[in-house]
């Protein structure tokens, strides 16, 4: 029998780190811009999926924005 320690676990160890910083640079600067927007941040979850990071891109693009509407009552 196999005994498991510490350093059987290395191999496997590297990609998870990179995964996880990787998907930390990316959902932080995501959710603070949806933040801004006036949206909900659980919206950044989209961007990890492939095909429904563009069609929340589409989304938002002709979506009437919060924001949108607080500007257009200070033009007036």
């Amino acid at each position: 029998m196999e005994s498991w320690d510490l350093r059987s676990f290395y191999p496997y160890t590297h990609p998870v780190v990179v995964l996880l910083v990787s998907l930390f640079l990316l959902l932080v600067p995501v959710a603070k811009l949806l933040r801004r927007t006036g949206h909900h941040p659980v919206w950044c979850l989209f961007a990890i999926l492939p095909g429904l990071n563009l069609l929340a891109f589409w989304f938002f693009a002709f979506k009437p924005w919060p924001t949108d509407k607080k500007s257009s009552n200070t033009e007036n």
